[in-house]
């Protein structure tokens, strides 16, 4: 049986950011339900899935909306807008997601406000994912 388009969608997102473990710029990239986990191996990237709303519907689909969540969490302040930039060209290099559905809200970034001293930084993009699937059955796309 294939898996609902929301999980499809969220392993194609974990897919795209795979090479940022692979080249060196993140140490660790997880799928997270708490983002407020604490990481051992920084710098890394936390990706999490948000409340899922039906944006509009006809008799035969739902059209969809969650927020996907993009915590990262790091050891140095100056390491922050070079580690946004990667995560928001990897994110935005696939907008449609291999057509499964669509980022229709930018990379909005939630910085967390600590001491430039701290030994810990964390910073957070949010995107709306849209998608559309027939209704009676979460794995087919419309």
């Amino acid at each position: 049986m294939p898996d609902p388009i929301k999980k499809q969608i969220m392993d194609r997102v974990l897919s795209n950011l795979a090479p940022l473990k692979t080249n060196g710029t993140f140490r660790d990239i997880t799928r997270e339900w708490d983002l407020l986990k604490p990481s051992r191996a920084l710098p890394a990237l936390m990706v999490a899935d948000g409340k899922e709303t039906t944006f509009s519907k006809t008799s035969t689909v739902w059209t969809c909306r969650f927020d996907l969540h993009l915590r990262i969490v790091f050891a140095f302040a100056r390491d922050k807008d070079a580690l946004v930039s990667e995560v928001q060209k990897k994110i935005e290099g696939d907008l449609m997601l291999n057509n499964l559905g669509g980022i229709v809200d930018a990379g909005n970034e939630e910085p967390a406000v600590v001491s430039e001293s701290a030994t810990v930084h964390r910073t957070a993009l949010r995107y709306t994912v849209q998608y559309t699937r027939k209704i009676g059955d979460p794995t087919l796309i419309s």
